[in-house]
């Protein structure tokens, strides 16, 4: 299934309009309009808000699991490096897999 697809699911089974869900969220109208459309689709932070507002897992809204509850949640530490990680150009995000993989040996 399709993020939109999934997207506009969620918010009609919580019994939200859109214009509900934006201000819940501190999010456009016209935004949450676009990613059911499938004109955009959220940013990491926005994915992160989406998922702990509806409770279920960001595989679930990618349509990577079927599960809404996925094996385990992100911790939030690991949902800040991905928010940091979004905003960051492909030559910084470069520079961070380098730093992880040596790291990683320690």
């Amino acid at each position: 299934m399709e993020i939109k697809t999934i997207l506009k699911r969620l918010r009609r089974e919580a019994g939200l309009t859109q214009k509900q869900l934006s201000q819940e969220l501190a999010i456009g109208q016209s935004t949450i309009s676009q990613w059911e459309s499938g004109a955009s689709k959220p940013t990491a932070d926005a994915l992160i808000a989406l998922s702990e507002y509806y409770e279920v897992s960001a595989d679930f809204i990618l349509g990577i699991s079927n599960a809404k509850e996925g094996e385990c949640k992100m911790n939030k530490d690991v949902e800040e490096c991905i928010a940091l990680i979004d905003n960051l150009t492909g030559y910084q995000r470069g520079i961070i897999k380098e730093l992880l993989k040596q790291m990683k040996m320690f």
